[in-house]
């Protein structure tokens, strides 16, 4: 008798418990006016293990499998499939009130409400999937939906939602309307700000393409590009935009990330001149390249969980690899590596957090979105000034190529290339003196070769300055000179010659107060007289030759005396 009166009391306690448990909602909860509710999700969802053949499903649906479906008492992070939740709300505000409520998922295929009121008949249907939030305001990070409830209203809020992959532990907040707008719009400008600057940013590189040429830019503009519209389509700002109905656009940021860092690979090889000064890392990184090119062809052909592992795993290996590269590139004093290595290190340090806070390690975590989007900003800013100080030293190391190739070192003037690229650029009214000095071997052989020097260059200053804006001076080779000099500068061609004597005996005295022994001899050519620069150059060598030739040869008289 005693045990069938304890057996009684047992069958009793199932009964009422699996009553109360099937007619009562897992969370209950009061609303005030300041009510800031995060209800975490070990505590409210149940995992559907046969999905509805067909969506919206209905509220009778969603009961069936409510019923049929088991707690679950583990948090959501990094899992996937449908799942639906019941949560007991009752409105205690003195107004009536507008209430949202958040799902904290990066990743949101279907999601559907039900408000099922105990006071009024009608059913609110909420449906804020990926694909049908158009009533919804522009969210970013997250899906939510505005819960209106009259004074003291109570009731049931349904949740039904289903992704590939749910990043984030699936919590559910509940906020009022100021609370929520406040959140929202920290979120969205922030979202917004990183974005519009790191798309401007590549835009900027990319215009540096267009005008050089140059890969390293392309590279800079894709790596900052890419990461720019990663974060586009995660955050669901492209969804929010353009709205896009036959796929979900917030996966494509996963799908795009291995793109950009077989970019940022490639800008790092070149930034640093890896193919001339380190060829081990050339081959890593173009290695690194290739493989990341691969693995983004084929993420969309796998589930989306498998891509969102293996883009968390090449950003575990990108950043160190970064890290390192700007230490060792700092330590061989590579100036651009200060703002390569600053970049990374806060990408890194973000990239890190992110990680975490989508593991089982850190649970719970806000805004990791906002922190790793900052700190990409920072980066491409730093990327960008890496760029450009690697511009500006391409520009001085061309200026000083430039120089070298056309300057001569000794003289400081306009060498024979230079000469022939100033020919190239004159019209047909120009005048060439072929210039040879007189008395060198003398100087070298009786004073030595530093007077010559000295002479050489002491002679490149001096007509440098008596022909002052009349014309250039060329150094074409030992103790050669030209000038060439605009014909329009002077009234006719007797005037021009006659000018440029006294400018060749001004230049011949200053010459011979410090070295007695030497001379000029030249000769003038017009343009007119030949067809071309090169046969106006060889008729003005050849009157030098017959200048040189006449100081030389004694007067008739003194050889006949001879």
């Amino acid at each position: 008798m005693k045990i069938k009166r304890v057996s009684a009391l047992i069958l009793l306690w199932i009964m009422v418990f699996f009553s109360s448990f099937s007619n009562s909602a897992e969370f209950e909860t009061q609303l005030t006016n300041t009510t800031d509710i995060v209800i975490q999700d070990t505590a409210i969802w149940r995992k559907i293990n046969t999905v509805p053949d067909s969506f919206p499903v209905s509220l009778e649906t969603l009961k069936h499998l409510y019923q049929a479906s088991t707690p679950i008492k583990t948090s959501l992070v990094n899992q996937s499939g449908t799942y639906v939740a019941r949560l007991k709300l009752n409105n205690q505000a003195a107004l009536p009130a507008n209430w949202f409520v958040r799902i904290n998922a990066n990743f949101v295929d279907q999601g559907l409400g039900f408000w099922e009121s105990e006071q009024y008949l009608n059913t609110a249907v909420i449906n804020f999937s990926q694909h049908g939030d158009n009533n919804t305001p522009v969210l970013m990070h997250t899906q939510a939906f505005e819960l209106p409830l009259s004074q003291q209203e109570s009731g049931d809020l349904w949740l039904y939602i289903n992704a590939e992959h749910f990043a984030l532990p699936l919590s559910v907040d509940i906020t009022n309307s100021a609370s929520f707008y406040h959140k929202q719009f920290i979120t969205n400008t922030v979202t917004l700000f990183s974005i519009a600057t790191m798309l401007t940013l590549a835009t900027i590189a990319l215009i540096l393409y267009v005008k050089t040429r140059l890969i390293v830019t392309l590279a800079c503009s894709a790596y900052i590009g890419l990461h720019g519209l990663g974060w586009a389509a995660a955050s669901g700002l492209i969804d929010d935009i353009f709205n896009i109905q036959t796929i979900n656009t917030s996966y494509l940021g996963i799908v795009i990330f291995p793109f950009a860092i077989a970019s940022a690979s490639q800008f790092t090889k070149l930034l640093f001149n890896f193919d001339s000064l380190h060829k081990r890392l050339e081959k890593i990184f173009n290695g690194l390249s290739i493989v990341c090119l691969i693995i983004g062809f084929i993420l969309p052909l796998l589930s989306f969980s498998i891509a969102f592992t293996i883009s968390h795993i090449i950003a575990l290996i990108w950043v160190p690899l970064a890290i390192v590269i700007g230490i060792k590139m700092l330590a061989s004093n590579d100036f651009r590596a200060k703002y390569y290595l600053l970049g990374n290190l806060m990408y890194g340090l973000s990239m890190l957090y992110y990680i975490l806070s989508h593991s089982d390690v850190l649970t719970g975590q806000r805004h990791a979105e906002l922190i790793v989007m900052l700190a990409l900003t920072g980066d491409c800013f730093c990327i960008l000034l890496s760029l450009a100080a690697w511009l500006q030293q391409k520009k001085q190391d061309y200026s000083r190529t430039y120089y070298q190739a056309r300057i001569d070192p000794l003289t400081h003037i306009g060498n024979r290339y230079a000469l022939s690229e100033a020919l190239a650029k004159v019209d047909d009214n120009y005048i060439i003196t072929f210039i040879d000095y007189d008395g060198m071997k003398l100087v070298n052989d009786e004073i030595g070769h530093n007077q010559g020097d000295a002479l050489l260059r002491y002679g490149a200053k001096t007509m440098t300055n008596a022909l002052d804006s009349k014309g250039e001076v060329f150094r074409t080779g030992g103790d050669e000179f030209v000038w060439l000099l605009n014909a329009q500068l002077f009234s006719d061609m007797p005037s021009a010659v006659e000018d440029i004597g006294r400018m060749m005996m001004y230049c011949q005295s200053a010459m011979q107060s410090k070295w007695p022994h030497s001379g000029i001899s030249y000769g003038i050519a017009h343009a007119r007289e030949s067809s071309n620069q090169s046969e106006c150059l060889a008729l003005a060598d050849a009157r030098m030759y017959q200048h040189k030739r006449s100081k030389n040869t004694p007067p008739l008289a003194e050889n006949v005396n001879g």
